[in-house]
């Protein structure tokens, strides 16, 4: 009786761990469920530019995010997506009459949710809404060398907040890269400050009767206007996508 029980029991060892290691081995050899998808991408437009000549045509873009990202669920497309576009730029002209230089600070960023659809294989698309954020201060001086040399000084300080609807179309090349294209309409609203300073320098005055003026004579002016804008962007902007 005891040798039927112990052989019982062992048996019932036995069956139970072939069936735990079954299922191990079976749960080793599903593949895992991807529950996220990652996407980087960076404004493309300037190396195609660079590459194909495109008959010396210039064509600006009007989309100032460099770099975009998103994060969308694998299953229903649903995703958080954000860009983001600074801008320093710092030049200098001279003809030797007329001395300019310019220092532009800018950056524009803008956060919202999309719904993402794949189509095909090769092909994804989306839609969904964004909310906008910008900032830029621009300088500009001016010196213009003459017998009353003259220099002016302007300051520009913009802040703007918007929003609106935006749709983009991918194309994917591998599992991991993608080429994309969007096109948007946003609005936006702000305020602008500008300060306009003009130094001229003064002396004497020749003629019949000469006039003396003070050395340097500055005026200042200053301006506060509200801004407001609308732009529809088409798709022309190109991305190189990595998803992971």
């Amino acid at each position: 009786m005891k040798q039927s029980i112990l052989l019982m029991a062992l048996a019932l060892f036995v069956s139970t761990a072939v069936t735990a290691q079954d299922d191990n081995v079976q749960s080793l050899a599903l593949p895992k469920t991807k529950k996220l998808n990652h996407q980087v991408g960076v404004q493309m437009n300037e190396l195609v530019r660079q590459v194909f000549n495109f008959n010396g045509n210039n064509n600006n873009v009007n989309n100032p995010y460099l770099l975009i990202y998103s994060l969308n669920f694998a299953n229903s497309g649903w995703g958080i997506r954000a860009g983001v576009g600074p801008n320093f730029n710092k030049f200098t002209e001279n003809d030797g009459v007329t001395d300019r230089e310019n220092d532009i600070n800018s950056i524009k960023a803008r956060l919202g949710f999309e719904k993402s659809f794949r189509l095909s294989k090769r092909w994804s698309a989306g839609a969904g809404l964004d909310g906008l954020f910008g900032t830029e201060d621009n300088k500009t001086i001016t010196k213009v060398t003459s017998f009353d040399t003259t220099t002016t000084e302007i300051k520009t300080s913009t802040e703007t907040i918007g929003g609106g609807a935006m749709a983009w179309l991918r194309y994917h090349v591998t599992e991991h890269v993608v080429i994309g294209t969007e096109a948007s309409f946003y609005y936006t609203t702000g305020k602008e400050k500008q300060e306009v300073k003009i130094t001229q320098r003064g002396g004497i005055t020749p003629g019949p009767g000469p006039i003396i003026t003070p050395p340097f004579t500055t005026t200042t002016t200053t301006f506060d206007n509200k801004i407001a804008n609308g732009v529809f962007s088409l798709p022309v902007v190109f991305y190189l996508i990595v998803k992971f």
